[in-house]
């Protein structure tokens, strides 16, 4: 049927009579046009903004000196300590810094170290001389506590053993911790590095290796009576009982399978705290073996009861694999 052109007028005519009757708004077309003008201006000045910080920041880090010793700076990365490695149980460490301190040229040195909530714990390379280490020590955002290493707050045996410290844990949720290496009064000359790390236990724990047999004499005088290991995380603590026989009394304990120097141990005889809480030792070997005297005890006594307990500073370490051996000797010293 064709289209009437008249009637075809009058349609459109009647349809858009009611948009051409409506003012236009000038004014709030003008004002929308300004305000996206102010936006696209205010976009590119904050990204020139960022450009000159970030250009000023590098500059900064670049030629930092003397007088910015004690401003937090991100530590720098290096390749001498390794980026990822495997201990014997199956613990995976990562790299996350590495930093020198030289106790000759500054007295702290502190750096940032962005972290995700595994464990950490700080690796050292240590100069010929070591007998006064420097102090290692955290402080993280929301708590003015400050953190340092665990089980004891000093680096220990870590330079013979090339043994990764770990730090206290740090509160849930944590990001990015500030680590301040202190030199300590007198410190003998000498470069050192430290690896930061964070670690993960194995996924599947597996069998420890068998225990270390404690020595049948300790000392000359010093006998062994009786002994027992227990496997962690099953067994946690020993009891040995045996009869008091008037002579000097002794007890070792260690912990095997990298839980030595990690684990935290204390020591109760007949039902009293004999030795608070000190970190468990390493089993005995080339460095020799520490042991506790309980010396004579009093004659009441009939028999001397020695019950050793380990506990984890460290939650993760529950995942982990080891022993716990604890030994009685008795003789004249």
């Amino acid at each position: 049927m064709p289209i009437d052109q008249g009637e075809l007028r009058h349609l459109l005519d009647e349809r858009s009579r009611p948009a051409l009757d409506r003012p236009v708004p000038w004014h709030s077309l003008r004002a929308g046009t300004r305000s996206a003008r102010r936006r696209r201006l205010s976009a590119v000045t904050a990204a020139a903004a960022v450009a000159v910080a970030a250009v000023a920041a590098v500059t900064a880090v670049s030629l930092r000196g003397p007088e910015d010793v004690d401003r937090p700076t991100v530590a720098r990365m290096s390749e001498k300590f390794p980026v990822r490695y495997q201990e014997s149980d199956g613990t995976v460490y990562r790299r996350l810094a590495v930093v020198a301190f030289d106790p000759s040229k500054e007295r702290s040195k502190t750096f940032q170290v962005k972290v995700s909530g595994k464990p950490v714990a700080v690796l050292p390379e240590c100069p010929p001389e070591t007998s006064r280490q420097p102090q290692i020590s955290a402080r993280v955002p929301g708590t003015a506590r400050t953190y340092t290493l665990s089980p004891v707050p000093f680096l220990a045996n870590a330079c013979t053993r090339g043994m990764a410290m770990d730090m206290t844990p740090f509160p849930a949720g944590t990001r990015r911790a500030t680590f301040t290496i202190t030199a300590r009064h007198d410190a003998p000359a000498g470069k050192w590095r430290f690896g930061v790390y964070e670690w993960a236990p194995p996924v599947t724990m597996r069998a420890p290796a068998p225990p270390v047999e404690p020595p049948a004499k300790i000392r000359e005088g010093l006998d062994l009576v009786t002994r027992r290991s227990v496997t962690w995380p099953g067994a946690r603590e020993v009891t040995l009982t045996v009869p008091n026989t008037g002579r000097t009394l002794a007890v070792v304990a260690y912990c095997g399978d990298n839980l030595g120097e990690r684990l935290l141990q204390q020591l109760w005889v007949n039902g009293r705290m004999e030795k608070g809480a000190i970190d468990c030792s390493i089993p005995p070997g080339a460095r020799g073996l520490g042991f506790t005297v309980l010396g004579k005890r009093p004659q009441a006594e009939k028999t001397v009861t020695v019950k050793v307990r380990v506990t984890a500073p460290v939650p993760e370490y529950l995942l982990r694999p080891g022993t716990l051996t604890v030994a009685v000797y008795d003789g004249f010293m």
